[in-house]
């Protein structure tokens, strides 16, 4: 039951009742968090009493390639298995690297974070530190943050398969 002289939108409505009566499939609360989102509803960890962090995840989880959503939909992909793709938005590159594991004895969600971050140097390296995030970042590096594990600050993109550090003037 609800205040009918409420704004709120059938999917809300819909969402609300199965996230505190029966639980929906993870992939349901992606998706529908992100449909919130695309409406330009901002309070979501309100509406739905959870952390701000759980719906931040929601949403990254939502954001990989469809093809590997549509696997573990068909419970092709554990939760965890899923998680390690969010490293990346490259959809091209998560389905490369699960197309690899496919042919690799090692499916393990840690596998696929390194797979996807091989050209990539911690936050935390020397040269990162020396240069400094903001000074890399005007360049137009690239960061990689992982929601879902300790990442110490990200990754950085390495190009073209070095690391060259140009600072502009």
């Amino acid at each position: 039951m609800r205040d009918a002289s409420v704004d709120i939108s059938a999917e809300e409505d819909s969402l609300a009742e199965n996230v505190h009566r029966a639980p929906l499939h993870p992939l349901d609360q992606f998706r529908a968090f992100q449909a919130l989102r695309q409406k330009g509803q901002s309070e979501i960890a309100a509406a739905f009493f959870v952390g701000v962090n759980v719906v931040e995840q929601r949403l990254r989880l939502a954001t990989v390639s469809e093809k590997l959503l549509d696997i573990y939909a068909e419970d092709g992909l554990s939760l965890e298995q899923l998680m390690a793709f969010t490293v990346t938005n490259d959809h091209a590159r998560q389905e490369q690297v699960w197309e690899s594991l496919q042919r690799s004895y090692s499916q393990e969600p840690y596998q696929t974070r390194r797979m996807l971050t091989e050209r990539t140097v911690r936050a935390s390296d020397r040269r990162a530190l020396f240069v400094g995030l903001d000074a890399y970042e005007q360049a137009g590096g690239i960061v990689l943050r992982d929601l879902f594990q300790q990442d110490d600050g990200g990754c950085w993109r390495m190009s073209g398969g070095s690391m060259r550090w140009s600072p502009r003037s």
